[in-house]
């Protein structure tokens, strides 16, 4: 009688406690790190959400937070369930939660993801060839220069990583100053309008702007190719549902809202991934290299 009971208790803690049978939730949140407009994200992940209810049948909703780390914050918690991060945010995530982080997939280019160096056109600041000349090239001449975000990998990380390993120099050791304008989207409006003469960003935000900002911030290099997005989870959020949820993001050119969402990402189609694929983002966090909070 007590091993019968002492198994129905173990079976009723492990129940309780195992994300392969946890309880889905009534309502799915999904949020992302701010690198557009608040308007655009609204709109797009919006219907992403939508895609993954109708494939899910589970009630999803976006939420937009303010900046990246909050994000971050927010899937830690509790407060989102599936977070839209980019690979320096992944690794903030895997190190504030370990292996409960799970990746659940990631855009076709994310695996070779590239960013943009731009310039003002009025500058007349030609293309590179690499980073090295660039920096030769600013010698003497004061002009200013801008990121996005300091937690961005493609409108900071990496292109501030790729300019010190070609140049030998970090940034501010060769431009008059050197700034965070906060979103892909305002580091190329800011370029076009002169009020920097050189950014970094993306490539998928830079596509979104439109040919006469384009125009006015035409790209100089383009960098070597690194991971970056994905689609995070907690594996708390239990087996069938994460599943359910890959299947949907897989799926995502299946739909209407999907299809227009993938518009929005530059992108045909999501893919597998694993978190395996952005350790070597959780080392360089580890080394102690800047990437603001």
């Amino acid at each position: 009688m007590l091993k019968r009971f002492l198994l129905t208790l173990c079976l009723g803690l492990f129940t309780l406690s195992s994300p392969l049978l946890a309880k889905a939730p009534e309502r799915l949140i999904i949020t992302a790190i701010p690198d557009d407009s608040a308007e655009n994200m609204r709109e797009f992940f919006g219907l992403i959400a939508r895609h993954i209810q109708a494939s899910t049948g589970i009630p999803t909703e976006y939420v937009h937070v303010e900046n990246y780390a909050a994000t971050v914050t927010a899937l830690a918690t509790g407060r989102a369930h599936l977070a839209w991060f980019g690979a320096v945010t992944t690794a903030q995530a895997y190190m504030m939660m370990g292996d409960e982080l799970e990746v659940v997939a990631a855009r076709d280019i994310d695996k070779g993801f590239i960013s943009y160096f731009v310039a003002n056109a009025d500058s007349g600041i030609a293309p590179v060839k690499d980073l090295k000349e660039l920096a030769q090239l600013a010698k003497g001449k004061n002009w200013n220069f801008t990121f996005g975000s300091k937690s961005s990998t493609s409108s900071h990380l990496m292109p501030r990583s790729f300019f010190a390993d070609q140049s030998g120099q970090r940034p501010e050791q060769v431009f008059r100053t050197v700034a965070y304008s906060g979103s892909h989207d305002v580091v190329v409006q800011k370029v076009a309008n002169g009020e920097f003469h050189i950014g970094a960003l993306g490539q998928p935000p830079y596509e979104r702007a439109s040919d006469a900002i384009k125009a006015k911030a035409p790209i100089i290099y383009t960098t070597p190719k690194f991971t970056n997005y994905c689609f995070a989870t907690k594996k708390s959020l239990g087996r069938d549902t994460i599943d359910a949820i890959h299947a949907a993001l897989l799926s995502l050119h299946a739909s209407e809202e999907g299809r227009k969402a993938l518009g929005y990402l530059k992108s045909q189609g999501f893919v597998d991934a694993n978190i395996s694929e952005w350790m070597s983002y959780v080392e360089l966090l580890k080394s102690g290299v800047d990437i603001g909070k």
